[in-house]
């Protein structure tokens, strides 16, 4: 993924409909983790398909939480 330039992360940080989605999307994130995690920890069978699905949403969030 490109980096922002400097004068888009500043317009998106001007941006209170931005700021809500970005935090909205990270309270996504943080729900499917504890979905995820939940689901590893009650014995689910499927434990690559979980572990897969986690490093995805974990990756997301990272994104996510780099761009604030």
């Amino acid at each position: 993924m490109r980096p922002l330039s400097k004068a888009t992360e500043e317009a998106f940080a001007r941006s209170p409909e931005i700021a809500s989605q970005r935090q909205r999307e990270i309270g996504r994130c943080h729900a499917e983790i504890s979905e995820l995690e939940a689901l590893l920890r009650a014995g689910y069978p499927d434990v690559e398909g979980l572990c897969l699905a986690l490093a995805d949403w974990s990756a997301e969030l990272r994104i996510l939480e780099g761009q604030t």
